[in-house]
């Protein structure tokens, strides 16, 4: 039997039926998000009340802290009236239904393990470019969750300063792609200031206008991946969010790594060097992770 996965974003719900072997067999219209949890629980009865029958289980992937032994949300990131919200229990003692939820960082990390670019990769992570910066770790052929579950939030690094660090300088803020098309849009006097293809469009001109901002934003992630190689080891980096879809962008990317490991001795001689790739799957990663970890749990 199919699992019925349910990606609750901070702006649409999105969900589809995912098989055993982790394909997406089936994709239902997104729904806005709600502001409030009697509003999601009614769409969700929506999206559940048609397929009860034939499914096995329910995948939840939410923004927040989760706690994925226990299933409860924590924060809810932007969606905060999930907090402290326990889906295995909602889920058993409302529908009769398995369920468990996983932060949607994590679950895109988890979709690559199952069946994408992190398939058979001992240690790697994902880096996934949005709003701000998600992912997660594999280690040892496994997600890493730490101590708190927030292994892998890497929106929350800091640069090393010694004055007060502010929002504005979170890791999260400085890779967004969302504020990168935002700014680049404005210099192109786009009428769209979200239009990413017409952005991408001027950067593969090489648009003097904007082409260093994006070299100097792909040498930012480049540093970010530098960073964890030093601490981790990792044999693999897979890129996701929408913007990865780009060449452009794992190319420069690339680039810039190679020429920050070269720029320090000891690094470039020491350090060895990740593949860094683009990840295999997009808009339904994180249904494909959320279900990988509800069927790790049913055994």
């Amino acid at each position: 039997m199919s699992i019925l996965a349910i990606d609750l974003g901070g702006t649409q719900i999105k969900s589809g039926l995912v098989s055993d072997d982790y394909v997406v067999e089936e994709t239902f219209p997104p729904l806005m998000s709600p502001d409030n949890l009697s509003d999601c629980l009614s769409l969700l009865n929506v999206l559940i009340q048609p397929h009860i029958s034939d499914i096995s289980g329910i995948a939840i992937s939410a923004p927040g802290t989760i706690d994925t032994g226990q299933s409860v949300i924590y924060h809810g990131g932007s969606l905060p009236f999930l907090h402290e919200f326990n889906v295995k229990d909602y889920f058993a003692s409302t529908y009769d239904l398995t369920a468990c939820a996983i932060n949607d960082g994590k679950a895109a990390v988890l979709a690559e393990l199952a069946k994408g670019n992190l398939e058979g990769v001992k240690n790697g992570a994902a880096l996934v470019l949005g709003t701000g910066l998600g992912g997660g770790l594999i280690i040892n052929g496994q997600l890493y969750q730490g101590t708190h579950f927030q292994a892998g939030e890497l929106t929350f690094l800091l640069p090393p300063k010694l004055g007060k660090n502010e929002i504005l300088d979170m890791r999260g803020v400085q890779v967004s792609a969302v504020g990168l098309i935002a700014r680049l849009a404005e210099i192109l006097n786009l009428d769209d200031k979200k239009d990413g293809p017409a952005v991408f469009q001027a950067l593969s001109q090489r648009d003097s206008r904007i082409y260093p901002l994006f070299e100097d934003y792909c040498r930012y992630v480049a540093l970010t991946i530098l960073n964890l190689q030093t601490a981790l080891d990792l044999e693999r980096f897979v890129i996701g969010g929408g913007i990865s879809a780009q060449p452009l962008l794992l190319e420069e990317i690339n680039r810039q790594f190679d020429r920050l490991k070269a720029e320090v001795m000891p690094v470039r001689a020491v350090i060895k060097r990740p593949d860094i790739v683009a990840c295999c799957h997009s808009n339904n990663a994180n249904l494909i992770g959320a279900a990988y970890l509800l069927k790790t749990k049913m055994g």
